[in-house]
């Protein structure tokens, strides 16, 4: 299964940041209300919902027996609208088990994305065998032989002590936002550092929470384009965004190559903020202009694109990306048809073989590496055609 070659965390500087971290102490109750309202949303980042039911019982046990349980961190978009970075298991745990519905496990890849498009799960949809059954706690016997006295308890079958107490356990929350300056920079670096759940976000799975928009939600919608697929050479989406990752560097780019500066994480972070003002006509114009790039490169192996260990190579396909769709938007797709044997010789300039190599995020090595692609593509010199300027136009 391929790979992502050359895509690895950077490390950057910190400068001074303004912002605020607001705790709240919102009881279970309140916080399934906000979930259900879409005060708190689920962003499309998020991974899976993956814990078992017994995983997910004894979450719910230690809020009935008032266990303190890791405080849940939230991104603050806007007055009364939160996005969740870090507690998303426990939360939908909590959504799960007070509408009594547990989500089977080759469902959950369809109900993130039914989630993610309305907020919630639709009722039609939760009462389906198919995708749920009844959300029953389970545990193991007791040391003495006796059955726990939660088990197989539903929600609504809690006794009255029961529900009290897991409807008024207070969960901490830390909100989190960033006033000054307005690039979301420091809470980029507060949750790129956030382990509390065991496992680092990547990159990607944090933009995909910061900057959400519809330009986002067609990076996603592209990500399952069959053909896309095929030619990264991994069928299932990648469960750490990197493939859209990998789509967002293309389009950054494409529209910003001149005020690439060395730092591809920054690089992308302003990127993703400029493209939450596109509106609907450029966001149509970059799903139109993929699809016709994928059209092009049907005259290509989508083999050509992996190194000889079967790793998909990032620095190349950002290379062509950027060649091709120039092409397309200067003169049309029908006219931007390249060959086998002119990529062929792109490969094996030494050059270029080492700007998708070797410091592939240096200034120099995305410089070198687009131009020649331009070069052999299309024997365009110095960056004769530009399709997109940094004002997207």
């Amino acid at each position: 299964m391929a790979e992502y070659f050359e895509m690895q965390n950077e490390e950057t500087s910190i400068i001074s940041y303004d912002i605020s971290v607001i705790p709240n102490d919102f009881n279970v109750m309140t916080i399934n209300s906000l979930i259900e309202s879409g005060v708190i949303s689920m962003p499309a980042f998020q991974r899976n919902y993956v814990w078992d039911r017994k995983r997910a019982s004894r979450f719910i046990e230690s809020l009935i027996l008032g266990l303190p349980v890791p405080q849940i961190f939230l991104y603050q978009m806007d007055r009364n609208k939160y996005s969740v970075i870090d507690g998303q298991q426990r939360l939908l745990t909590i959504y799960f088990f007070v509408k009594q519905r547990f989500p089977r496990s080759g469902k959950r890849t369809f109900l993130r994305k039914v989630f993610d498009q309305n907020g919630n799960i639709p009722d039609d949809i939760l009462a389906n065998n198919e995708y749920f059954q009844d959300f029953k706690l389970q545990f193991a016997k007791q040391e003495n032989g006796k059955q726990h006295p939660l088990n197989n308890k539903k929600y609504y079958m809690l006794d009255v002590s029961q529900k009290s107490a897991f409807d008024l356990m207070p969960i901490r929350c830390m909100s989190i936002r960033q006033n000054k300056p307005e690039d979301t920079g420091s809470i980029y670096e507060i949750f790129s550092r956030l382990n509390t759940g065991g496992l680092n976000l990547s990159p990607q799975e944090i933009r995909g929470c910061l900057y959400t928009s519809p330009f986002y939600d067609m990076l996603y919608s592209l990500n399952s384009n069959e053909k896309w697929r095929k030619l990264v050479g991994k069928k299932e989406e990648d469960d750490k965004f990197r493939d859209v990752e990998v789509l967002l560097r293309s389009f950054a780019l494409l529209y910003g190559e001149k005020n690439y500066a060395g730092s591809m994480v920054q690089f992308l972070n302003r990127f993703s903020k400029d493209t939450q003002k596109f509106d609907a006509q450029e966001v149509e114009k970059c799903k139109q202009l993929f699809e016709d790039f994928l059209t092009v490169c049907e005259a290509i192996n989508p083999k050509e694109f992996l190194t000889k260990t079967g790793s998909f190579n990032v620095s190349l396909f950002d290379s062509v990306f950027v060649a091709i769709a120039e092409r397309i938007l200067s003169v049309g797709v029908e006219s931007a048809e390249i060959d086998s044997e002119s990529f062929d010789l792109l490969k094996n300039d030494t050059d270029f073989r080492t700007a998708i190599t070797h410091s592939t995020s240096h200034v120099d090595s995305v410089k070198n590496r687009l131009s020649l692609a331009r070069k052999y593509l299309y024997g365009i010199v110095d960056n004769e055609l530009s399709g997109v300027r940094e004002d997207g136009k």
